[in-house]
Order: structure tokens, then sequence, then C-alpha cells
């Protein structure tokens, strides 16, 4: 099973005990009527733990979904439970949230309205092509599709490359000469395939359980970003 996460780091001036103060017992709910059923929809933050230096957490977001059954609409409310964690690192703090890049986002971003008067504190974080690259190429033979965008040819977005033994090939230097590395996937020293893109979305393709995969962003994947 596929397992997604997004990286974000925290610019704005907040240590973790006053983003703790500021989550706790956040709700932002409504009641809508489905079928005669009054539910309650919206947004709250639960589970708030602080350990090991870390704060962690789960946002439930409960909507109401549109389901098709024989060709009649049902509507149900449904709730999505998305875990999350502030990590502190080298005098930064960055935000691991464990979803896709939309929820992530939408996530990342009400946390910045909560934290923060702008919307910019809290931002994607970053990873330089230079430190990408270097890190796949480390084992040789590891990259299995890369992805490069500014791309200097006119009229061109985006060029791929696919294969086992891509560092090697003269056709993946030459890419390398027009654009940048922006998405790779590849196979970890710990056998395990992963995906990972410049704005530090990672997924991981092969099966793997939420602590370990917390694990293995914090200790490879973090060290490759720079501060936004």
């Amino acid at each position: 099973m596929v397992s997604a996460f997004k990286v974000f780091e925290v610019v704005e001036d907040v240590d973790l005990a006053t983003i703790a103060f500021k989550l706790k017992d956040y709700r932002l709910m409504k009641i809508e009527d489905v079928n005669g059923r009054e539910v309650e929809v919206g947004v709250e933050i639960r589970d708030l733990k602080l350990n090991k230096g870390c704060l962690t957490g789960v946002v439930e977001e409960t909507m109401i979904a549109s389901l098709n059954y024989k060709g009649e609409i049902l509507r149900t409310p449904i709730s999505l439970r998305t875990l999350f964690e502030f990590h502190p690192y080298r005098e930064r703090l960055m935000l691991i949230v464990a979803a896709k890049k939309n929820r992530a986002n939408r996530i990342a971003s009400l946390f910045s309205s909560i934290l923060s008067a702008r919307k910019t504190g809290v931002l994607e974080a970053l990873i330089p092509h230079e430190n990408l690259k270097a890190f796949y190429e480390e084992k040789k033979n590891s990259a299995k599709v890369v992805f490069f965008d500014n791309i200097r040819i006119p009229g061109v977005r985006k060029l791929s490359l696919y294969g086992d033994q891509l560092a090697n090939t003269a056709l993946y230097n030459e890419y390398l000469k027009l654009g940048k590395v922006w998405y790779v996937v590849f196979e970890a020293e710990e056998g395990m395939v992963v995906g990972v893109t410049r704005n530090c979305v990672i997924t991981f393709f092969s099966k793997i359980d939420y602590d370990d995969a917390l694990k293995f962003i914090e200790e490879k994947i973090l060290p490759l970003t720079v501060k936004p």
C-alpha cells in the first residue's frame, strides 16, 4: 500500500509549547442536516502529545460525501484522520504531515492560520536540486524514475526517464544539462522504494509502518532541506 507524506517548515517564531497551547481543543464545527439527522461537520485537532521533543497529534476533518448507489445519490458524513508531527531540527521547526499533497497543503494552511496572523507562517520545505541528485546517486543504480523541470528547450516543461541504471546513462547526463531534478523514485538502502520531490512530497511505494516512515524522513530527508 502506498503511503504519502509532505514536509513543511514553520517559519513563524513560535515554540512547541506555544503551538500545543494554540492547537489544544481546537474545533471549528457546524451542524448540517443529512437525511433528517443532525451531524457535526468541520475540523478538530485531537490527541496532542509532547513526546521525545516532538509534538504529535491528529487532524480530524468531517464532511458530507455524495455517493452514487445504483443511480441514486446518497449523502453521508465521513471523517478523515491525518497524523502530523512538529519536529525540531537544527534550530528549525519542521512539520511532517502523513497525507498526499492536497490534504497535506490544506492542513499546513490550517496550522498557519492558527499559529500566525499571516498566511505564510508555515511554508513548504525545500530540497535543492543538487542535494536531491547527490542523495540518490550515492547508491549506484538506485534511481528508477527521474523527472526534470526548468527545461531550457522551448515548449518543453518536463522530461522524464525510466529504467534501472539511469544515473549511468548518457541521456541522464544530457538531461541534467537541460534542467533540474524535480522528482525521483529510487531504492533506498533499507530496500524500500521511495519517491521524493523537491518540495518534499515523500511517497513510500513499499509497505512501511508510520513510525518507520517518520524515522526515514527525519534521518534521510530533513538533512536534504534548506531554509525557505
